[in-house]
């Protein structure tokens, strides 16, 4: 049989650092995201020419998104 974890309480100031790298962390994501779809994806004169290069952008910006709604994730569960 396995047994529970008790959960316990985090310290204060621990809990207030960890929230602020994440929430850090979703800012970065939301920069890369923003960077990557306004030059690759929006950019025009590279759809143009090179559409297959724009269009690579696209499974990127998928995996930064997955990885932005798991960190703001991370925040709600630790919220509880």
């Amino acid at each position: 049989m396995q047994q529970m974890r008790e959960k316990k309480e985090l310290d204060p100031q621990l809990k207030a650092s960890y929230f602020d790298m994440i929430q850090r962390t979703i800012h970065s994501l939301d920069a890369l995201i923003y960077e990557i779809e306004n030059d690759g994806l929006h950019n025009q004169p590279l759809r143009d020419q090179f559409y297959e290069l724009a269009v690579d952008c696209v499974p990127l910006v998928k995996k930064l998104n997955e990885a932005k709604r798991y960190a703001q994730g991370s925040i709600s569960h630790f919220k509880l």
